[in-house]
C-alpha cells in the first residue's frame, strides 16, 4: 500500500511537470510517511508529507492547520504531519527563508513578521497544485498569507507540534498574518474565523495523503487568497 501511494505521487509530480514544465520536483525525493520532509535548495522550497484529519472536514478548527503527529496538539490539525516542526524549521532556514520571531505570548493583536512563504497541496489522487484556499476553508474570508515566523525556542518549549497555524502565533513555525494574533480567551470567545478542510477538494477519508509545498516568494509576489 505505501508503494502504491506513493507511485501515485510520483505519477502526478510527473503529469504536472509534463504540463507546466516545472522541473521543481526531484521524483527520488517526494516526501513519504517513511521520510516526511524533502528540503530543494535549487527551487527553494520544502515538501512534507501531511495525512487529512478527516473529524476537521466537518468540525470547525479555530487556530491548528497543520501540526506534527506526535505534538500536543497533534489531534487538534487539519492536516497531520509526520515531520517534527523543529526539523522544519531548520529546513526553511536551509532554503534561504528569514524568520521574524517577533511574537511572544504577550504579543495579542499583533501580526506575524517573516518572509513570506507561498504554501500550496499536492492531494493524492488529484491531478494539479492547489492554493491554500482550496484546501482549507475560511469563515471570515481573510485567505492566507503564510509568513516564517520562526519561535524555535517557543516551538521546543510548548512541544505543541504545530507547523502552520491558521492566524497569526507564538509557536508555530509559519502562520497566517492575514489575521492577528489572539488569546485563547479571546479565540474561544469571539475568534478570528473557523477553519475547515475543504470537501470539495479533500477526500473524506482519514488519514489520505496530501504533500505540502512551502515555496520562498520571490520579491514582490504573495499568496494572500
Amino acid at each position: 500500500m505505501k508503494t502504491f501511494i506513493k507511485s501515485v505521487l510520483i505519477l502526478l509530480v510527473m503529469v504536472i511537470a509534463f504540463i507546466t514544465g516545472n522541473k521543481a520536483f526531484a521524483l527520488d525525493n517526494l516526501p513519504t510517511k517513511e521520510n516526511p520532509l524533502f528540503i530543494d535548495k535549487k527551487n527553494k522550497q520544502v515538501l512534507i508529507y501531511t495525512e487529512i484529519n478527516a473529524m476537521h472536514l466537518y468540525q470547525p478548527a479555530v487556530h491548528w492547520g497543520v501540526v506534527f503527529k506526535d505534538g500536543r496538539f497533534g489531534d487538534r490539525a487539519i492536516l497531520k504531519a509526520y515531520c517534527n516542526q523543529l526539523d522544519f524549521h531548520d529546513a526553511l532556514i536551509q532554503i534561504g527563508a528569514k524568520p521574524g520571531n517577533s511574537l511572544t505570548k504577550e504579543s495579542a493583536g499583533k501580526h506575524v513578521e517573516g518572509d513570506e512563504l507561498i504554501a500550496t497541496a499536492i492531494v493524492s489522487g488529484q491531478s494539479k497544485e492547489l492554493p491554500l484556499s482550496d484546501i482549507f476553508y475560511d469563515s471570515s474570508g481573510k485567505g492566507f498569507k503564510i509568513k516564517f515566523g520562526g519561535n524555535r525556542t517557543a516551538s521546543m518549549a510548548e512541544k505543541t507540534g504545530c507547523i502552520t497555524c491558521l492566524e497569526s502565533c507564538w509557536i508555530s513555525i509559519t502562520s497566517n498574518a492575514a489575521y492577528p494574533m489572539t488569546s485563547p480567551l479571546q479565540r474561544f470567545i469571539s475568534p478570528n474565523s473557523q477553519f475547515r478542510g475543504k470537501l470539495e477538494t479533500l477526500p473524506a477519508k482519514e488519514g489520505h495523503p496530501v504533500i505540502l509545498i512551502y515555496r520562498l516568494a520571490n520579491k514582490g509576489e504573495t499568496h494572500a487568497h
